[in-house]
């Protein structure tokens, strides 16, 4: 009887964890929706010059990278003084995103003014990292043991594939189908596009804080001593952001794979936000970039699957080789489209692999990341030195995502305009068709060529690593003691 009741408990709990995770659908159907189509907005719907747009993306950018680790401060500072210090991020924020995003889109339907909209887009750029952040600041409270921790990353990570391919299949259709003119997308498609997924985000993110309440430990529960004390050692540990940057340059067991993750998520920063521009001006079908959204997510799960496997595998001793032989196949794809770049099928099926080896390239390069950090751990440890963070792994790797980030908003509208796009009024022909082929071919291609050269001087094998761990683990073991 005292087993099935346990069982029975775990299954609850088993349960609350998964609604918890359902959260990241909602974040990909907002962000991933914004992020995928935020240049088009600007040029297409919004009719600004791709020099403005490029301007405002890029000043915006920098200005979030600075943002995104005093987000992580203002959430540990716990404002709000409810039961918990995430809740409240879960359940306001994704109302007050959705609700700028549904104005600013009413904004560019109804010809509202271009520097309200311009205000909006800003604030609406910020403010994401503070549901992000108090969202998967969640993990470390409502994990009982690494079993559930690798539970909750497994299903965040899950989600978040679910909600891109969601964003890729439920978008475009609406677009359309809401149109003025039911056939071509336009600025009144777009309203009711962002309306729908904001209505799922704003319903998915209340399910996972539903999640938080009845799956927190209790000792995260506002008022404990012990949730008081565990608050004091973050903030403690914390690493800052002058200390992460000095790191990241003066270290390079962190600089290699910093520079990896530059020339690799950078792909993501061009293939996906200049999208709709092919399948508007090569196609001529924006319904066709629902099936090229739907195969390379598609993909992408498939690859967040395989990926680890064959790492456990054949690349299990040689991972510079399984991420050297990633990153070429990513680049074939890409140098591909010289020839079959107007060839909507060809292109989707090059995208799509291109899509698989690059996610799975993004799961060997965070396993190239910690192993990093390891090394620097113990470098500090050795020295007497004990405030290295457990977070600053997620650091550096979102601190490369937001440099590629940066230069991938200034170099697709500059790429863009070069290859001869003027805005709204610009029509299609023979040579914006090459000039977007050579966007999609020549600046991921050089980026990835960064990726490789970084690759070649990454050393930190098994065999080391193990080394490191055999001293490293010891030492953490006698700190929790």
């Amino acid at each position: 009887m005292g087993e099935n009741k346990k069982s029975g408990a775990r299954a609850s709990r088993t349960a609350w964890l998964t609604a918890y995770c359902v959260g990241n659908v909602g974040y990909e159907m907002l962000y991933e929706f914004f992020k995928n189509f935020q240049n088009f907005f600007l040029t297409e719907l919004c009719h600004f010059s791709t020099t403005l747009t490029a301007t405002l993306i890029t000043i915006v950018n920098i200005c979030k990278a600075i943002f995104t680790p005093i987000s992580g401060m203002i959430i540990d500072s716990d404002p709000f003084k409810a039961r918990d210090k995430h809740t409240p991020w879960i359940l306001g924020m994704p109302v007050l995103l959705g609700g700028l995003y549904i104005l600013m889109a009413l904004l560019a339907w109804k010809g509202g003014s271009p520097t309200l909209i311009i205000v909006l887009f800003a604030i609406f750029y910020f403010l994401p990292v503070l549901l992000q952040n108090g969202y998967r600041s969640a993990i470390p409270s409502l994990s009982m043991n690494s079993n559930e921790t690798g539970f909750l990353a497994a299903g965040i990570n899950t989600a978040s594939n679910v909600g891109r391919l969601l964003t890729g299949i439920i978008v475009p259709v609406i677009m359309v189908k809401m149109s003025a003119d039911g056939k071509t997308e336009d600025a009144q498609g777009f309203f009711w596009a962002v309306v729908i997924s904001v209505i799922i985000t704003i319903a998915v993110y209340w399910i996972s804080a539903l999640g938080v309440k009845k799956s927190i430990r209790p000792d995260r529960v506002r008022g404990a001593d012990v949730a008081k004390a565990a608050g004091e050692k973050v903030k403690k540990n914390t690493v800052g952001l002058g200390k992460m940057i000095k790191q990241i340059f003066t270290d390079k067991n962190i600089l290699i794979p910093f520079v990896i993750g530059l020339g690799v998520f950078f792909r993501t920063f061009i293939v996906s936000p200049t999208a709709p521009y092919y399948f508007k001006y090569i196609t001529g079908n924006m319904m066709q970039y629902a099936t090229f959204s739907t195969a390379t997510n598609i993909a992408g799960i498939a690859s967040v699957i395989i990926a680890p496997i064959i790492l456990a595998t054949i690349g299990r001793n040689n991972v510079k080789g399984t991420i050297l032989t990633f990153l070429g196949i990513q680049i074939l794809c890409h140098l591909s489209l010289q020839l079959v770049g107007d060839n909507t099928i060809l292109f989707i099926v090059a995208m799509t692999i291109g899509q698989f080896f690059y996610q799975g390239t993004s799961v060997l390069l965070f396993t190239a990341f910690v192993n990093a950090v390891d090394v620097t751990e113990l470098k500090n440890r050795k020295a007497g030195n004990k405030d290295v963070a457990s977070g600053t792994a997620m650091s550096l790797h979102f601190t490369a995502v937001m440099f590629a980030q940066v230069l991938g908003g200034y170099l697709r509208n500059f790429a863009l305009k070069q290859a001869g796009y003027v805005g709204a009024e610009t029509v299609a022909s023979a040579a914006l068709t090459k000039g977007l082929v050579n966007l999609y071919t020549w600046w991921p291609v050089a980026f990835l060529a960064i990726a490789v050269i970084a690759t070649c001087f990454y050393n930190l094998t098994p065999a080391y690593m193990k080394e490191v761990h055999a001293e490293l683990d010891p030492m953490r073991a006698a700190e929790t003691k």
